[in-house]
């Protein structure tokens, strides 16, 4: 047991517990989920990213908030085109939750919008996509 080591003991025995806890199956060195379905740049835009979400219709917003109006909705096709994510206001979507939120690009008169990551596919809870960079 750690308690009954010499105080100058207790380092080398903590890193070697920790190192036997490296080495044991099925223990990660993160807590969060990794990104199955990481966004990937899109070949027909440069500099955007094609992102896979679930859901339909989903609720495009003129901030990252889940309190902004929305503005549009998710086209068809399980795809969103964006530009970046950046943190923002809690969403909350049937037992879910995040505070991170991916930028649309402006196309012709309608602005960019923000989508909540909650509908993105891959990933855990306030997870940021692995595929995309900060806004």
């Amino acid at each position: 047991m750690l308690t009954r080591l010499r105080a100058g003991g207790k380092g080398v025995a903590a890193v070697v517990l920790a190192a036997a806890a490296l080495l044991t199956p099925g223990v990660t060195t993160s807590a969060q989920a990794a990104d199955s379905a990481p966004c990937t740049p899109d070949p027909d835009y440069p500099g955007t990213y094609r992102c896979p979400i679930w859901g339909s219709n989903v609720n495009l917003r003129s901030a990252p908030d889940q309190q902004a109006p929305v503005i549009a909705t998710s086209p068809d096709g399980g795809w969103l085109r964006v530009l970046c994510q950046v943190k923002g206001g809690r969403a909350d979507y049937g037992g879910y939750w995040h505070t991170w939120w991916v930028k649309t690009p402006a196309v012709g008169m309608a602005p960019s919008a923000y989508m909540s990551e909650i509908f993105l596919v891959g990933g855990g809870d306030d997870e940021r996509d692995s595929g995309l960079p900060n806004c």
